[in-house]
């Protein structure tokens, strides 16, 4: 029997985001198969030094759903990485535990491991995250490669062995807050002036074509034209009319250098604008968003059913769909909207916490501190919150079913978002909290997910 776990403060992640062949002459006869010319699988070339095993009591208090449908054939089944890099995870490990890898062959396990078993889950697509801190000797702020999280040789690995499990790669940058001396640049919420969204958007612009560029000399099939994991206040109608019309720039000329799909949305919300919608290929949304896991009552929590979250996140959908295109008061909407209804990647984010339905999405890879009700601090919450894989399970299980009888959107593909942690783990220690996780890496999610994805157990 597995013991229970003691959990373990994070180490220090001062890089981490706020917020995670040859051809022949001859021809084959047409009785004669045409020998396939997908090469195999990358070989290992270490031990992997993780373990899936978990305590008995992670299963959590309900009963386990069944998954009772599949998607339609045509929607696009995603499955995207747990937003940082392996090496991390090595650092973490400590030496000594580090089995017979070099980090390089460390972190290429990961990744080749972590993208086999999601196309046994049966991905499609995969979203990458990468983000580094700003250089900002200059005016312009710009991120130096040695800078990167993931390093661009592991970018590269990546899309290379997810071509040959026919995986479509697709790319995300997150805004980093900081610089290279860790000097706050921009605080998260921030209503910001003129002058900071300005300088803002001119290091994304320029980082964004950098991106593109090197997307399109790999291979990615999509990119996010905003950013992801950091938000800013555009409190005046001239810093939302300036917001858009930069993006419109912005993605031009990731259009002028990159062939692949342009999405919009992955900053957490969609700005409606026909200078935005003219010019993507396609929204993302997050499957509850409008307040969507904080509308659950303690009596809904403790009663929780896949039917109960199904119509909740019907219920989200209908009110995204007005807040998108501007039918209520919620979403701004400005003298440019659009009325272009464009196909919709649906991101899925569900944590594996007794409480996630009435406290919302929590920190997962690494300690925060939040004030408790008697007004003590406590340094690292996540060492408190009860680890219940069967609530996972039942949001999969009824966001799923919402999905197959929904009417709001053009779904074109279901992304489960920065939810494959990066390795086998799952009790809290170095690597972070894969316990309470949106990642379905080895909990009864991911068997729900597989078959609403492949239809096989």
């Amino acid at each position: 029997m597995f013991k229970k776990t003691k959990s373990y403060s994070l180490i220090a992640l001062l890089t981490l985001v706020t917020a995670c062949g040859g051809g022949s002459d001859s021809s084959p006869s047409s009785d004669t198969p045409t020998p396939p010319t997908t090469p195999p699988p990358t070989a290992a070339t270490c031990s992997n030094p993780h373990n899936a095993e978990y305590p008995a009591e992670f299963l959590g208090q309900f009963e386990l759903p069944t998954p009772n449908n599949q998607l339609s054939s045509h929607i696009v089944r995603g499955i995207s990485f747990k937003d940082y890099s392996p090496v991390l995870l090595w650092g973490a490990l400590g030496q000594g535990n580090q089995g017979d890898c070099s980090q390089d062959e460390y972190v290429k396990l990961m990744y080749l491991e972590a993208l086999q078993a999601m196309k046994a889950t049966g991905a499609q697509r995969t979203w990458l995250y990468n983000y580094g801190r700003w250089n900002t000797e200059n005016e312009l702020w710009v991120v130096d490669q040695s800078e990167y999280h993931i390093p661009q040789k592991y970018v590269d690995y990546v899309v290379e062995q997810a071509a040959i499990l026919d995986i479509d790669i697709y790319y995300a940058w997150q805004f980093t807050t900081n610089n290279t001396d860790f000097d706050s640049l921009v605080e998260l919420g921030e209503a910001v002036t003129m002058e900071k969204l300005k300088q803002i958007l001119d290091a994304h612009h320029h980082n964004m074509v950098t991106q593109a560029k090197h997307a399109q000399e790999i291979g990615m099939k999509g990119i996010a034209a905003d950013w992801n994991a950091m938000n800013i206040v555009l409190s005046t109608d001239e810093l939302k009319d300036y917001y858009i019309e930069r993006f419109a720039e912005i993605i031009d000329d990731i259009r002028a250098n990159f062939d692949g799909e342009i999405v919009w949305g992955q900053i957490g919300y969609v700005f409606n604008d026909e200078r935005i919608f003219s010019r993507v290929d396609s929204l993302l949304i997050n499957a509850m968003n409008a307040g969507g896991s904080t509308q659950f009552t303690a009596e809904e929590n403790a009663n929780l059913t896949p039917e109960l979250v199904k119509s909740k996140t019907l219920e989200s959908f209908i009110n995204m769909k007005s807040q998108i295109y501007c039918s209520d008061s919620f979403q701004p909407c400005w003298h440019g909207k659009s009325d272009i209804e464009l196909p919709i990647t649906l991101n899925i984010q569900v944590q594996s916490r007794d409480d996630f339905f009435l406290s919302g999405w929590k920190e997962d890879g690494f300690c925060t501190s939040e004030t408790l009700d008697d007004g003590t601090i406590d340094s690292c919450i996540q060492n408190s919150f009860v680890t219940d894989f069967s609530v996972q399970a039942i949001g999969i299980e009824g966001i799923m079913q919402a999905i197959a009888d929904q009417d709001s959107f053009e779904i074109s593909s279901v992304d489960i978002h920065t939810g494959y942690w990066l390795s086998e783990t799952l009790i809290p220690s170095k690597e972070g909290f894969p316990n309470i996780s949106q990642s379905i890496r080895g909990k009864p999610a991911e068997a729900i997910l597989k078959y609403w994805y492949t239809g096989n157990d």
